[in-house]
């Protein structure tokens, strides 16, 4: 009687060890799928690839200029991407605004 409870006892360890191994290995199937489909074409992520500065200055009493940087982190190019001048309503103008381009098409 014994024998059949260890017998018992080892079996359901097994199925339950199995069980895990099996879930285990579809899971890794998955994930690593997923990340060769991601990396198929030896391209790097652009997750936090490009960074983002503003600037500001006074030129006069009453103009000044205002503009934006993007900087690559990978080949450490910094495009100007957003430039307008501000004061008297004449003098104000947008000299250039890239903000919806990406990032090779700035020039």
């Amino acid at each position: 009687m014994i024998m059949d409870t260890n017998k018992k006892l080892w079996r359901e360890r097994l199925v339950y060890f199995s069980l895990g191994v099996a879930s285990l290995a579809v899971i890794t199937f998955l994930l690593g799928a997923a990340v060769d489909y991601q990396n198929n074409n030896n391209t790097t992520l652009n997750f936090g690839r490009y960074a983002i500065s503003s600037w500001a200055t006074q030129v006069d009493v009453k103009s000044g200029v205002v503009g934006a940087f993007v900087l690559d982190t990978v080949s450490g190019e910094t495009r100007t991407v957003y430039l307008r001048t501000y004061g008297d309503v004449p003098k104000s103008e947008v000299i250039k605004n890239d903000l919806k381009k990406p990032f090779n098409a700035i020039q």
